[in-house]
């Protein structure tokens, strides 16, 4: 689906009419404008707008969502988002991709049944939302045609082999039997802002000569105040999960031999050393693990190549933004 030089021309009218038609009240005020140009097609600022204020309302649903971010930064990557979909449903389109009710209904039932939900309730959570259940199946169907469009492009021609999984596995597979020696250095520091913030300066510093070339072990017996310091820091064998979350998180991805950055806990700040680890046999895990790794190794080669396709897509698609409104008087 590409624009002939006379749907372009037609598309730039409508903006213009859209931009600055006048009113039958003669107001004269920019009431929408387009923002966006996809091949023959067009985005509204209105459409932009609800769709920026439903991304802030389901944000302030869930507290753990991450910060949106300035409101121009915001604005843009929606509009980003929503030329994608533009430019996917035009592929959908182009390709003839067909859902039928019957897979939309099912895919309706298999929601509710997830959510424990039956479709009273489900209507009613999504008048709440300021949705329609027809709104609701129309996403539904758009999100079966993108999969299916994905499905024909970009899955069909991807391939994770055994060699893949082995090696994922045996690098990056985190068993919660494997087992790490650390050595630790920690700094207890106070509650009070000043004196605490000392006592990270001062770990700060310890960490700046291990990294120089300084022994670890020589500055956890000459600073440390915590367990193992005669050693070296040297606490002993952990399994991964008798670890507190954020030791394991620090210490997962680390080399024998690697340090940590500065972790500060509510009683003060660690420096740890990874001694060593022992991790299972690679071959002596679960098929199950194996095989969730390589549905994780799939979608992340499917992402892949998703990002590339859509940046090829976006190149041979005329394209056009106005993110501001049009000056009046224009």
């Amino acid at each position: 689906m590409r624009p002939s030089m006379l749907a372009k021309v037609m598309v730039q009218l409508l903006v213009a009419w859209v931009s600055f038609g006048v009113w039958e009240s003669a107001l004269a005020k920019t009431v929408d404008w387009i923002v966006a140009v996809v091949n023959d097609e067009v985005i509204l600022n209105s459409e932009l707008e609800r769709r920026v204020e439903d991304v802030v309302k389901a944000a302030g649903r869930f507290r753990e969502a991450p910060p949106l971010g300035p409101a121009d930064s915001l604005r843009k990557e929606i509009l980003r988002q929503m030329i994608h979909e533009k430019l996917t449903a035009q592929e959908v389109a182009r390709l003839k991709i067909k859902v039928s009710d019957a897979e939309v209904e099912e895919a309706l039932e298999a929601i509710q049944k997830s959510n424990n939900v039956d479709r009273q309730q489900l209507e009613s959570m999504l008048r709440q939302e300021g949705r329609t259940l027809d709104d609701f199946k129309k996403t539904i169907r758009q999100d079966l045609e993108r999969a299916r469009l994905i499905e024909r492009v970009l899955k069909s021609k991807t391939v994770i082999t055994d060699e893949q999984v082995r090696a994922a596995v045996s690098q990056h597979v985190r068993s919660p039997e494997e087992e790490r020696h650390l050595a630790v250095i920690f700094l207890p520091a106070p509650s009070a802002p000043e004196a605490r913030q000392t006592v990270r300066r001062k770990a700060q510093d310890i960490l700046a000569r291990i990294r120089n070339g300084e022994s670890f072990a020589d500055l956890a017996r000459a600073y440390s105040q915590g367990p193992g310091a005669q050693q070296g820091g040297d606490i002993g064998t952990i399994k991964a999960k008798d670890m507190a979350p954020g030791l394991e998180q620090a210490t997962r991805d680390l080399q024998p031999g690697q340090v940590s950055e500065v972790l500060e806990s509510s009683n003060g700040f660690y420096v740890v050393k990874l001694l060593d680890v022992k991790r299972p046999d690679p071959g002596a895990l679960d098929d199950r693990v194996k095989e969730k790794v390589r549905r994780e190794l799939f979608q992340m080669e499917v992402n892949k190549k998703y990002d590339q396709w859509i940046r090829d897509l976006e190149a041979k698609s005329f394209i056009q933004v106005h993110l501001d409104p049009p000056a009046s008087g224009s």
